[in-house]
Formats: structure tokens, C-alpha cells, sequence
């Protein structure tokens, strides 16, 4: 059976909102209007992709979790299918580095929140996501490839302004059958000690933070260096049980049955940033940078 885009699209509404009465508000349709749809998207699916409660409140299963990443792109494709057959082009194209695998965390909700308000100075500009591979997060704007750059830490570079956004608790992830999988809660200074996930290529200024750089010296860490360029292939290293990983809170719920949390006790929050060129003077995109620090605490 085809996949109804339209189905797709109003079940990632769903798992945004989290609540049957307040997706069907936002997509303009009745509660039991949308449930017959999201049950028509799991007939053509093959799985369940929520668990339903009497009161319309819901829990999105693994495998919906799972498929919601997986169908963000397909509609962001839909999305700059569309545009690219209108007959008037965007005046404006403002592309938005993402660290590659971590696109289902910048919530389209907000996405299309800092659209629109873009879009009040600059009516006919157009967002396209762009997915930077980890060890390219400094230089991408260097680079133009890209005019601003949603990311974990600042850039530090002379001709790059980075300006701070929301906080996000880090967590410690293992692998399920890790001897720490049932730890829960533990000191971070403790987890810092098992051999932990490094990628050497990546900058120091966001990669310190995932090895736990400001907990202990890289003399007493016991790093693993791994080559991911995005961020699930990190995860499926995690999950074969030779080393763990700490990033941020936001990720768990992205988590698949091999992978477990375990939160960090005094450990510095990770802040995310918004970065563009210094030289970068175009009214469009410091429009954008203002509409990211609007939404910031709400983009997680």
C-alpha cells in the first residue's frame, strides 16, 4: 500500500503536540476525525505507532518514535517539492545548518513558528534545512554552504558571532546490556570514567562537551575515537556495549530498545547556539537570527 504524505504529515502534528484534542485544533479537524486518519497511516505502515488513552493524551510507541524521524525529511522533500514548482522563486533562501542526525530535535513546530515570523519583514523567503556532517560544523559557514547554523556550542572562529539559545540537562546513554543500564541516576565525575565515545575530528569547542572535557583532564579520560560524521552512527556505536556516550536530554526520547539513559548529577548543561558570518549583513538573516532567539527556550 502507498504512504499518504498527507497521514504522515498530520501524525508528526500528533507526536508534537502530544494529545489527540490539541493536534486535531492545529490540523482543523475533530478528534475522531484525526484518530481514523493516524489509524490509516498504521494500516499502511504495519505497526502502531501510538498507544491511546480514554482522556486523548497518548504515548508514541518506539516504533512511531522511529518513524517520525524518518518521515521529517520526507515532508521537508515534499515541502521543497512544492516550492520549486510554483512559479514565483523565494526572493530570499535562507539555508540552516543542522548537525547531521539530529534534525527531529529542532521541532518543525517551531521551525514553521520562526518561518512565519521571518516572514513578516521578508515575505517571500524560503528556510531549507541543510544536514552538516559532525567534523564540518565550523567550517560549513566558513565555507558558505550555509548562512547560519543551529548547533550544540559556539563557533569559535574570529569571523563567525554565535549568540546562545536554550539549555539542555546532558545525560549519560549506554547500551542496554552495558553494566550501567539500570544505574538510573549517577554522579557524572563516576560516568566520566568509563571509556567514552571522541571523535578527533570534530571541534573542540562542542566535542569537549560530549567526552566530558570539563569533568576530568583528556590525560585521565579514557577516550574511544570513533569516525561518524552524524549523529546515528554515534548511537549505533554506543549500542554494540565497548564504550558510552553523553549528549543532551532532548535525544532520549529518540532512543531506540538497544540504548539506555542514565542522567548525570552535576554536570554543566549543554547550550545550543545560533551562528552566522560576522560579515554576513543581509536583513533577511539577522531577521532570522532574532526569530531563533524569539523561539530559542521553545525549540527543544
Amino acid at each position: 500500500m502507498d504512504l499518504d504524505l498527507g497521514l504522515v504529515a498530520d501524525f508528526l502534528v500528533l507526536v508534537r503536540e502530544e494529545h489527540y484534542g490539541r493536534a486535531a485544533g492545529r490540523l482543523h479537524l475533530t478528534s475522531s476525525a484525526l484518530t481514523k486518519r493516524i489509524q490509516r497511516l498504521e494500516r499502511q505502515v504495519g505497526v502502531a505507532l501510538v498507544e491511546r488513552g480514554p482522556t486523548g493524551v497518548l504515548a508514541v510507541t518506539p516504533a512511531g518514535r522511529r518513524f517520525a524521524i524518518a518521515a521529517e525529511p520526507l515532508i521537508a522533500q515534499a515541502d521543497a517539492a512544492r516550492e520549486s514548482a510554483r512559479d514565483t522563486p523565494a526572493r530570499h533562501t535562507l539555508r540552516i545548518g543542522v548537525p547531521a542526525g539530529l534534525g527531529a530535535v529542532l521541532r518543525q513546530t517551531h521551525m514553521a513558528g520562526i518561518a512565519r515570523e521571518i516572514r513578516r519583514g521578508f515575505p517571500e523567503t524560503r528556510l531549507v534545512r541543510h544536514d552538516i556532517a559532525l567534523p564540518a560544523l565550523t567550517r560549513c559557514l566558513l565555507e558558505h554552504r550555509i548562512d547560519v547554523l543551529w548547533n550544540m556550542a559556539p563557533v569559535r572562529h574570529p569571523a563567525v558571532d554565535s549568540y546562545p539559545l536554550s539549555a539542555s540537562a546532558r545525560i549519560g546513554v549506554v547500551a542496554a546490556r552495558h553494566p550501567l543500564a539500570d544505574a538510573e541516576t549517577m554522579n557524572v565525575e563516576d560516568f566520566s570514567k568509563q571509556p567514552i565515545l571522541y571523535n578527533p575530528a570534530c571541534a573542540d569547542e562542542w566535542m569537549n562537551q560530549f567526552w566530558l572535557g570539563d569533568v576530568r583532564s583528556r590525560r585521565e579520560a579514557r577516550l574511544i575515537e570513533i569516525d561518524a560524521g552524524d549523529f546515528t552512527r554515534v548511537l549505533r556505536r554506543t549500542v554494540d556495549g565497548t564504550a558510552v556516550m553523553a549528549t543532551f536530554a532532548e535525544i532520549a526520547p529518540l532512543l531506540g530498545p538497544g540504548l539506555r539513559v542514565v542522567t548525570l548529577t552535576g554536570a554543566a548543561p549543554v547550550v545550543f547556539h545560533i551562528a552566522c558570518r560576522r560579515t554576513d549583513r543581509r536583513g533577511a538573516v539577522h531577521a532570522l537570527l532574532k526569530a531563533f532567539q524569539a523561539f530559542g527556550p521553545r525549540l527543544l
